[in-house]
């Protein structure tokens, strides 16, 4: 107790000098805006105008790269209508069907196709004679990251069969290589495929206009079902008008801010979610933060007179939402003291000390939970208990305050600091001579007396680490008084290796680079700052370029750096130890190094260089005695997906009669002129069936799926093939209809095989 009260004493002794210290930088920051608005006011009219035409035309910071792409498409597509009717010349019937549907669809495809000829249209009359249009390889893909390349597809006019070709390609359900196996081109003629080879049926699709949907393109991920490019973008302006008016609430009255966007449905009422906030929306007032956490967690932000259950469910609440907030920070693999550096960058301890204490307690038992499991893996200390971790947390406070506060430092010497923070941790127990005289078999012991035995509770050499540490850099608390949002831009270079290589054009973006990146994983389709949410939420481990990195600040800082830490998780471990290298940054590493200076210019630029398939998260650490003036950048989670992910076809179609449930399966293509291929053929199936009744087709499909399920001996259904048809990349139910009378019948032939010919047969194809 005498440790926290110390502590808390400190922190507010170092909240009060920062007040003062941030009136005054208040003071000078508006004097200087001030001078800047009068210099702005004296140019001439027109150079004013230039520049208001200049900024309006200007992209958001929430429009990335896919969007940008998006709008010179329509702009080239304009300019080219516009061209046609001038010069009065129609355009040409004789131009490929092929490049017809990718207009249509609104989307070209970047390869044509080269290989055999596409199969022509499918009569309508003639639905009720099956044809087998296409055949061929692909890989069936579960995750950005896992897939299984023996994927045998079937395409007959109204259904497509998807089965699997044993004993050519292993099963692999983590396929990690840098580029996509070689497969056999698709074919239409039924004597290409080997007569000895063996297919395990698994599901067939039905190819009904109304209940099926085909996807070439993967939609952004802030795209609501249904929603268009323009609905989007309308949705997001107004989310982000939202947003700043509660950012400019949450100044004033904190708890009607977060019920403003809750009442918006800018985030829900869950304490995850309200974090995920707090913390990626780096325009809020840190000093508010601090506060709004301290006192919900005390239960003093509710109304005049609340009930005692109000105000346990509001201590809860916003505990919570603390621990959630904590998660986000960087204390995971790192020592106690670089954790309170991570989480002081992002929230300012309030003037209240009861407040003071929840919160660094809270934040001290977080770090203890989140690393005590590693602490024999790792080189990061964890003490014994949460209770030590606690004590620790309180004496690194004033540690800090006792070296770096002007006030104490004068008083005090370094090494009497650290000697008084020694002694907090040397503890006087009481030796029993019973247990030592067993111990070292004297029995005799047992009558000597009781001896007094120094130890440490920390040792020395953790406490000397921690004491430089803190020592060399002081753990600066976040400030309000100029804040400054570092932003990033990106673009795509080919040579990886030279950080200043030209970027790619935009022509070379739309051919390439919008085919491998997509949009950033807005939370919510709401961007809540414009730091890291600007980078994309995905790489491919084979891209045709690599993305480039620009972070920019006002002006030159020689005070202020950022440290990017990589955190991995890869889909192979295996790979990971094979990679050269080893460590725990091997899904990507950054180039040419992960610390970015701004001594020198008011840009630094980094290169993600993806090496392995998997996760990771980029965690950006400001440093520096200027890093306290700017937004922190809140941490990145990504993932470098296989190759097979760079040509993708996606179908979905409804289960029965509900709207709502729809099952939905991905497979990828080696090369584009393969997509493009499986693309035609699949729209001149769908577009064949567009009149008849989806009954029929749904009825026709059910029979020929009972077909196929009779080509084997049944067998009783099993536990183990029960469990079998849960597996979440081979689940056997009904994709023709909703009563699952296909799942029944194939579960127990789910180790049975057929062959080519038993398939065209049972589909009366041959």
């Amino acid at each position: 107790s005498a440790i926290r009260n110390e502590a808390l004493d400190v922190v507010m002794l170092d909240n009060a000098l920062d007040d003062h210290m941030e009136d005054d930088e208040k003071r000078r920051f508006a004097e200087a805006r001030e001078r800047r608005r009068r210099d702005r006011k004296e140019n001439t009219l027109d150079a004013a105008a230039e520049t208001e035409d200049s900024e309006s035309t200007a992209i958001k910071p929430w429009r990335n790269a896919r969007r940008r792409s998006t709008l010179r498409k329509k702009g080239r597509q304009q300019t080219q209508g516009q061209g046609q009717q001038q010069q009065g010349q129609p355009q040409q019937q004789g131009q490929p069907q092929q490049q017809q549907h990718s207009q249509q669809a609104g989307r070209q495809l970047a390869v044509e196709t080269q290989a055999a000829p596409v199969p022509a249209s499918v009569p309508r009359n003639a639905l009720h004679s099956r044809r087998l249009l296409l055949h061929g390889p692909a890989y069936r893909i579960y995750t950005g990251i896992k897939a299984r390349p023996d994927t045998y597809l079937f395409l007959f006019s109204d259904m497509l069969v998807v089965a699997t070709r044993l004993g050519q390609t292993p099963p692999s359900l983590g396929v990690d290589a840098g580029s996509v196996a070689v497969m056999a081109p698709p074919s239409t003629d039924p004597g290409t495929i080997a007569p000895d080879s063996r297919f395990k049926v698994h599901i067939a699709i039905p190819l009904a206009r109304g209940t099926t949907a085909l996807k070439t393109s993967r939609d952004s991920a802030s795209k609501r079902p249904g929603e268009d490019e323009e609905a989007e973008e309308r949705r997001l302006v107004r989310q982000e008008e939202r947003i700043r008016r509660a950012c400019h609430v949450f100044e004033k009255n904190t708890s009607e801010a977060v019920v403003y966007l809750i009442n918006r449905d800018i985030i829900d009422p869950v304490p995850d979610t309200v974090a995920g906030f707090l913390y990626r929306c780096t325009a809020l007032s840190r000093r508010q933060l601090g506060s709004f956490l301290g006192s919900g967690i005390l239960g003093e932000n509710l109304h005049e007179n609340p009930t005692p259950d109000e105000i346990e469910q509001e201590k809860i609440f916003h505990r919570q939402i603390w621990v959630s907030f904590l998660d986000r920070c960087n204390i995971v693999g790192v020592p106690i003291d670089e954790a309170l550096r991570s989480v002081l960058f992002y929230v300012r301890l309030p003037n209240n000390p009861h407040s003071i204490n929840v919160l660094l307690e809270i934040a001290a038992l977080q770090w203890y939970a989140k690393n005590v499991e590693h602490a024999q893996t790792s080189k990061v200390y964890v003490p014994d208990s949460q209770d030590m971790a606690v004590k620790l947390a309180f004496a690194i406070m004033t540690l800090n305050t006792a070296l770096h506060n002007p006030l104490l430092r004068s008083e005090t010497q370094p090494e009497a600091v650290y000697r008084e923070l020694v002694l907090k941790f040397r503890a006087s127990v009481v030796d029993d001579p019973a247990v030592s005289g067993k111990r070292k078999g004297n029995v005799l012991r047992k009558r000597d007396q009781l001896r007094v035995v120094t130890i440490m509770e920390v040792p020395t050499e953790q406490l000397k680490a921690i004491f430089d540490r803190v020592s060399a850099s002081r753990l600066v608390p976040c400030s309000d008084a100029r804040p400054s949002a570092p932003e990033f831009d990106i673009d795509w270079v080919r040579d990886a290796s030279d950080i200043a290589a030209p970027a790619l054009s935009d022509e070379q973006i739309d051919q390439e680079i919008d085919e491998v990146y997509c949009d950033p994983g807005f939370r919510d389709g709401a961007m809540f700052n414009a730091s890291s949410d600007r980078l994309p939420a995905k790489f491919s481990i084979d891209p045709p370029a690599w993305i480039r990195v620009t972070i920019r600040i006002p002006e030159p800082d020689p005070k202020f750096t950022i440290r990017i830490r990589v955190l991995s998780m890869p889909a192979d471990p295996a790979a990971q130890q094979a990679a050269p290298g080893g460590g725990p940054s091997d899904v990507v590493s950054i180039v040419p190094a992960n610390w970015l200076s701004f001594r020198s210019s008011n840009a630094a630029s980094f290169i993600v260089r993806p090496q392995l398939v998997g996760h990771f998260t980029l965690q950006f650490i400001s440093e520096g005695p200027n890093a306290r003036y700017y937004h922190p950048i809140p941490s990145r989670t990504m993932v470098v997906e296989g190759a097979f992910m760079r040509n993708t076809v996606q179908m979905s179609w409804r289960r029965g009669e509900d709207q709502n449930s729809r099952a939905r399966y991905m497979f990828g293509m080696d090369t584009q002129a393969t997509k493009s291929r499986w693309v035609h053929s699949l729209q001149t199936a769908l577009k064949s069936t567009a009149d008849v009744p989806t009954k029929e087709i749904l009825a026709r499909v059910d029979k020929a799926s009972r077909s196929l399920a009779a080509l084997v001996p049944q067998q009783p259904p099993s536990s183990s093939s029960a469990e079998q048809s849960r597996f979440v990349g081979d689940k056997l139910d009904s994709a023709t209809l909703a009563r699952g009378t296909m799942g029944s019948q194939m579960a127990g032939a789910a180790d049975q095989s057929v062959t080519p010919l038993q398939i065209l047969a049972a589909l009366n194809t041959v």
